[in-house]
Order: C-alpha cells, then sequence, then structure tokens
C-alpha cells in the first residue's frame, strides 16, 4: 500500500487523486459549486479592517478577534458572541439581520457558528458604514 499523507491508500484518497469535489481551487470557489468561500469573504473584511489576515479554521470557524475589531471600528459593543456581534454591526449599517447569517436558530443552537451568508453580511455592512 502507498499511503498518502492523509494516512490512506493514495489511490483511495480524493484529495490525492484529485477526485475530491470540495477541494478549494486556486480561484477561491469549491469544486463544482462555484462561489465564494468564508475564506474569501474574511480576506476581503480583514483588508477593510486593515487588519493583517487570518484563516478561516477547522470546521470553517471564523477568528472572533475580526468581530470584535469590526465592532470597535463601527461603533457597536464587542461584547457577546460572534453572532450578536454580527447583528449588531448589520443593523447598524441598516440592512436586515436573517436568520440564515447564524447558527442560533438551529436545534442545538448552533453555538458561535456565523454562515458564509454572515460573512458575507457583514463584508456588505463595513463596506457600507466604514
Amino acid at each position: 500500500m502507498d499511503e498518502c499523507p492523509h494516512g490512506m491508500d493514495s489511490a483511495w484518497c480524493a484529495t490525492c487523486s484529485k477526485t475530491d469535489d470540495t477541494v478549494r481551487s486556486r480561484t477561491g470557489s469549491y469544486g463544482f459549486h462555484g462561489g465564494e468561500t468564508k475564506q474569501d469573504v474574511l480576506d476581503d473584511v480583514t483588508r477593510l479592517l486593515r487588519m493583517s489576515s487570518r484563516t478561516v479554521s477547522v470546521g470553517s470557524s471564523l477568528p472572533s478577534d475580526v468581530f470584535q475589531t469590526a465592532a470597535k471600528r463601527v461603533g457597536v459593543s464587542a461584547a457577546g458572541s460572534m453572532p450578536e456581534i454580527l447583528e449588531r454591526i448589520v443593523k447598524k449599517a441598516g440592512q436586515p439581520y436573517s436568520s440564515s447569517f447564524d447558527s442560533r436558530g438551529t436545534i442545538s443552537g448552533g453555538g458561535s457558528t456565523v454562515t458564509l451568508e454572515g460573512i458575507q453580511a457583514l463584508r456588505g455592512a463595513l463596506r457600507s458604514l466604514l
């Protein structure tokens, strides 16, 4: 067996054999789905805030310091979870807040997860407020 870096037989590893349609391409899109990724939008947000770039971590988790910095820059409270901060920023920009922007409405409560739509809403709000 020829083992790949992912601990699998390289012939069976979708990433190494390049058959994984979720692998991020150089254009910032995912496989057949296309469109932006959380990382793409996070890069835009950190540029708007003049912060050094940050990385979306395992499980698509966004760095909380970006939300805290954004809150301070637009003059809203930086206290609370990322969805709470996001909601304050979006509303300050005069934009409607959607339950699809975070996972608070899920059965599990979703912790403090902000969705791709949510980070896109943050970017739009920051564009109008900064």
